[in-house]
């Protein structure tokens, strides 16, 4: 096991990407569970992959929102860079949508919310994220969901490069990732991710299903089945958000700030529900 940065006492490595692994841990001052991100073995040397490194910190680092998985501490221990965040320790959006079963309007519309408001402030930060797909969803208790931040909050000026990379998971992929004719990549890749997702969660199952190319091509044609012909007993606002959400041209869906309006008035009349009709007196 590799040594721990002072405070802190590191549990078992559970990930590991280009540049760092990732430890469950804990903070020894306040007794709380964290994630400890530290360079790889071997990187010591490795000038890239501590650059790399060292702009995800100062990414995840100026990050503050309620949606997101937040940085706790930094610094350098033994000459090479680390990062603490919260905990990711948590039950993933992924693990929940396991059973196959679709989750509560009222849970599925407060989740994607979160995720939403999420993208509006990576987009006024200039940010948009690289992978939105259910296991990067954290879902603690009591608070809502978080987005995982490890190297999947990248600038905007960057959104190019993920069209190249194929990255983002083929259930959940924006048309315009797999047709350039389709325009530039934006932060509207983002929205209908979320569209898909929230889709996911009201019907049980992905909007297509597959192997990878094939349901990346289904996406990229416009070839999605409606929520309305899998899940016909939602309502109907339910329907066309997520219509818009997923809408094929970029053009013509909402920005994250929009999307957040379109959610936020569905999370409202969930909860104030209209009265039962008056009778008439005979």
């Amino acid at each position: 096991m590799s040594r721990a940065p002072p405070g802190y006492e590191l549990g078992a490595a559970y990930a590991e990407d280009r540049t760092g692994v990732l430890y469950r841990a804990v903070q020894t001052s306040l007794d709380r569970p964290v994630t400890v991100k530290m360079l790889a073995d071997g990187k010591a040397g490795d000038g890239d992959a501590i650059a790399l490194f060292v702009k995800e910190i100062a990414i995840v680092a100026s990050l503050e929102h309620a949606n997101l998985l937040l940085a706790v501490d930094t610094g350098t221990f033994e000459g090479a860079p680390y990062l603490v965040t919260e905990s990711t320790a948590e039950p993933t959006l992924a693990e929940a949508l396991r059973a196959g079963e679709p989750l509560p309007e009222t849970r599925a519309v407060a989740i994607a919310l979160g995720i939403a408001r999420a993208l509006q402030h990576l987009e006024s930060r200039r940010f948009l994220y690289k992978n939105l797909r259910p296991a990067n969803v954290l879902l603690p208790r009591p608070a809502g969901p978080k987005l995982v931040t490890f190297r999947n909050v990248k600038p905007i000026a960057e959104a190019e490069a993920f069209r190249r990379s194929n990255v983002q998971s083929a259930a959940y992929c924006a048309p315009e990732l797999a047709r350039p004719n389709l325009g530039p990549v934006t932060v509207r890749a983002n929205v209908y991710a979320l569209g898909a997702i929230l889709f996911h969660m009201l019907a049980g199952a992905p909007a297509v299903d597959g192997p990878s190319d094939e349901v990346r091509r289904a996406h990229a044609l416009g070839r999605v089945p409606a929520l309305k012909s899998v899940a016909p007993s939602l309502r109907p606002k339910l329907h066309a958000v997520v219509a818009r959400l997923m809408n094929h041209d970029p053009v013509g869906r909402p920005d994250p700030a929009s999307a957040a309006a379109l959610l936020e008035s569905l999370a409202h009349e969930a909860s104030n529900p209209p009265p039962p009709p008056r009778r008439k007196p005979r």
